[in-house]
């Protein structure tokens, strides 16, 4: 496993990274946020409710770092693609919980 690298990165609710300035239309999946001083989160949306937060960027060097990220966005979307969602939204429920509700 030395040539796999590790992602020891939080999983988030979508609603959770949402939370600030978010641009999450310039390149499919990835998502990046912006607080009022200028920090950038980046993360991977993996499925209707979660988001992978895969790094940080000041504005120096958030261009850098979301065109990084751009091009893992495939790798990480395989890498949990058999995942169940587990975070609710804020306020609501997730649509996997929804769908077992229903049974």
């Amino acid at each position: 496993m030395g040539d796999i690298q590790s992602y020891e990165t939080p999983i988030m609710s979508l609603d959770e990274f949402k939370i600030g300035l978010l641009d999450k239309d310039s390149v499919p999946g990835l998502l990046f946020r912006s607080d009022e001083n200028g920090f950038y989160n980046i993360g991977i949306q993996i499925n209707d409710t979660e988001v992978v937060k895969v790094g940080s960027a000041t504005e120096d060097n958030a261009m850098e770092r979301i065109q990084y990220w751009s091009e893992k966005i495939d790798d990480i979307k395989q890498r949990y693609k058999d995942r169940t969602p587990r975070l609710k939204p804020f306020g609501g429920k997730n649509s996997y919980d929804t769908f077992e509700n229903q049974k």
